[in-house]
């Protein structure tokens, strides 16, 4: 029912955003465009996988998500509000090609420019444009069961034991672009966040296992950062990125020690290539290493994984160096 509810919730708030979108009076002024450019690199991508990579991820024919989003904004006061109804699935290498649970994210989200930035020591320390994020989110798998097997055995019901958590998470972003040449254009961005599960807000089973607090560091390049010369090495790191995230989880995990970082270090890694010859898709390279973020797999194991796949471009990078300069 919970589910429903999300559901008809986010047809409301689209139907009602699209609206707003199409009432809103056009504003093409530089520093909008800009702001627009830095929420939209906040934006979560779809992507999808080919096989289970190389790892412990059990036999997969592939892992998916799906992660439209939808939003509004004030060109004046340079806010926006975004709505990320995600569905992630994981389809086995078995008979009948049996899919897992899926995987349930919505994210609400208020972005805000931080107009201070720029002309503190901030802006001279980190990039000179900088947002402020705030978001609303509930994770869940979409099950009623029990979230043990048995109060005996104490094993996680991984058939359907229910998983639901709601969260706030709350960041900064900080981003620069700008031109090396004629061809050529660098793209740097770093964005510190915090996540946080309050324990009322977990379903029967997580409290002591999940973690409730959560930092990220995440670091993200595109393009060189300056003319080496070399025009095919230049051309290559020209249409590569890499997406680099780092975060620890605090609270209580099942006994694990505070400095355990088996059980509470995250690694995300993301090499992209965006071919020629493909407009708005790009081919990935992923290593991850932590928490399982698939529902309730979390109580499984710790994932160590390389991936491989394909995944949506959603930055028109030559227009952000343009408008950042």
């Amino acid at each position: 029912m919970r589910i429903i509810l999300l559901v008809v919730s986010v047809f409301l708030i689209r139907s009602s955003i699209l609206y707003a979108q199409h009432a809103m009076p056009e504003d093409d002024s530089l520093a909008y465009e800009k702001f627009l450019t830095m929420v939209n690199a906040n934006r979560e991508q779809s992507y999808m996988t080919f096989g289970s990579g190389i790892g412990n991820m059990e036999p997969l024919i592939m892992e998916a998500k799906f992660s439209p989003s939808y939003f509004f904004s004030r060109n004046q006061k340079l806010w926006a509000v975004m709505i990320n109804p995600q569905v992630q699935l994981r389809m086995l290498n078995e008979k009948s090609l049996p899919i897992r649970n899926p995987s349930y994210r919505v994210y609400a989200t208020f972005f805000q420019e931080l107009k201070f930035w720029k002309k503190s020591f901030l802006g001279k320390l980190f990039y000179d444009n900088a947002l402020w994020y705030g978001s609303y989110a509930h994770h869940s798998n979409g099950q009623s069961g029990a979230f043990f097997v048995s109060d005996t055995t104490r094993e996680v019901n991984f058939n359907d034991g229910n998983f639901s958590t709601d969260f706030l998470e709350f960041g900064v972003y900080t981003y620069r672009a700008k031109s090396i040449s004629k061809n050529y254009f660098s793209i740097r961005g770093i964005k510190a966040s915090l996540e946080y599960y309050p324990r009322p807000w977990y379903s029967e089973g997580l409290k002591d296992r999940y973690g409730s607090y959560r930092v990220f560091t995440h670091v993200g390049i595109v393009g060189p950062q300056r003319n080496l010369q070399r025009p095919r090495l230049m051309q290559w790191l020209q249409r590569s990125s890499l997406e680099m995230k780092v975060g620890w989880i605090f609270g209580r995990m099942n006994g694990a020690a505070p400095l355990e970082a088996s059980n509470r270090l995250i690694v995300d890694v993301y090499y992209k290539y965006y071919p020629a010859w493909f407009d708005e898709i790009a081919f990935f390279v992923r290593f991850y290493s932590g928490q399982d973020y698939y529902n309730i797999y979390f109580a499984k194991h710790e994932l160590s994984n390389l991936s491989f796949g394909i995944t949506s471009n959603i930055m028109n990078f030559k227009q952000a160096v343009k408008l950042f300069e």
